[in-house]
Formats: C-alpha cells, sequence, structure tokens
C-alpha cells in the first residue's frame, strides 16, 4: 500500500484519498442540493425547441422545491454528475393540455398605444394575486387582441435529453430564498 504525508504531516494511504475523492464527486441528485443541468428539450419528431447547452445557460435549482417539471425532477433523483437521462413527457406532465378558455379577447386600448402589436408577442400581466401571468398575441384585428395564456408547449408530448453537470448541497441561503427561474428562459422552456 502507498503513503503519503499530507500537510499537518500526517500520512494517509493513497486509497483512502482516492475512495475519499471519489465520495466527493458522486454527490447524488436528493432534497436539498442543488442540481447544475444542461438539457435540450425536442418535439418527439427530433425538432429541437431549446437547449441550454446552445445557450451556455446550465440550469441550477435547489431540487424539490418545484422549480422544474415535476416528471423531471422524478427523472434525475439518485442521478449523479456525468449521467446522461432522456424522459418523454405527456402533455399532462410538461404544461398540461391546451386549452380553448385559455384564450380571450383583450381591448387593444390596454396595449402601449405606441407599440404595433403582432401576432407571437409575448407580455406578462399582473394577475390578482400578485404573480406575472404570461400570455401571447395570437391575433390583432382592429381594437380587439387575441391572446391565449396556455403555456406556448401546451398540448404538446416533449423529449428532454437531461445531463446532470454537478450536484452539491444547498447552502442555507439557497434553502431558504424564494425559487426563481435560473435558465433565463421561462417563456417556453424547462422552467
Amino acid at each position: 500500500m502507498r503513503y503519503s504525508m499530507n500537510l499537518k504531516g500526517d500520512l494517509v494511504s493513497q486509497d483512502w484519498k482516492k475512495k475519499n475523492k471519489e465520495k466527493e464527486k458522486k454527490m447524488k441528485v436528493a432534497e436539498r442540493t442543488v442540481v447544475t443541468m444542461d438539457y435540450e428539450l425536442r418535439y418527439p419528431d427530433g425538432e429541437l425547441i431549446e437547449s441550454s447547452i446552445e445557450s451556455g445557460q446550465s440550469l441550477q435549482f435547489v431540487y424539490g422545491r418545484g422549480e422544474i417539471l415535476e416528471a423531471l425532477e422524478k427523472a434525475i433523483i439518485d442521478k449523479e454528475p456525468g449521467d446522461k437521462v432522456t424522459v418523454t413527457l405527456s402533455p399532462e406532465e410538461a404544461y398540461g393540455p391546451w386549452e380553448e378558455e385559455g384564450q380571450c379577447v383583450i381591448p387593444r386600448q390596454q396595449f402601449p398605444q405606441d407599440m404595433e402589436l403582432e401576432e407571437g408577442m409575448m407580455f406578462t400581466m399582473d394577475s390578482e394575486d400578485g404573480r406575472q401571468v404570461p400570455f401571447t398575441i395570437v391575433n390583432v384585428s382592429g381594437n380587439d387582441v387575441v391572446v391565449d395564456f396556455n403555456h406556448p408547449l401546451a398540448g404538446e408530448t416533449l423529449v428532454f435529453d437531461l445531463y446532470i453537470r454537478d450536484v452539491r448541497l444547498a447552502t442555507l441561503e439557497e434553502l431558504t430564498n424564494k425559487p426563481s427561474c435560473s435558465s433565463g428562459s421561462c417563456d417556453k422552456g424547462c422552467c
């Protein structure tokens, strides 16, 4: 068995150092861990919708706080850095079914008058409970603006390729702070 001396002058076996280093690297996804992962989001036919790899913005979140889709959390439990998981989500598991009741007409005067409104533009409005609710313009006709409050990916079956990059224990500050989207793409993506 080989030994080396650490900075304190203690003899440490190489095997112990190797095992200890492996334990550090092998933290698994669990409650109260911070997970850094990359993802690629696709339609079942393979068409790419969004990629944190292409954008250079890995997703980082505290596991178990509902910061990502529940089905994705279930798919990565007990995974380690270096693991890859592919999961296909039904509309119900992802962003829900598309619902006709999610569309409504908002008078044109509710929007900035100097703004040219176009189909596909996204806005947010404050709900009665203070949450920001996103919506998309579907059609502009005279003084009527048809908007859709459905998630842009509602009704879609989605395929997620998830790449676990890092797992570490969450700090007290991270556990007590309100969750937020760290992907920068809450308008359509992984949040």
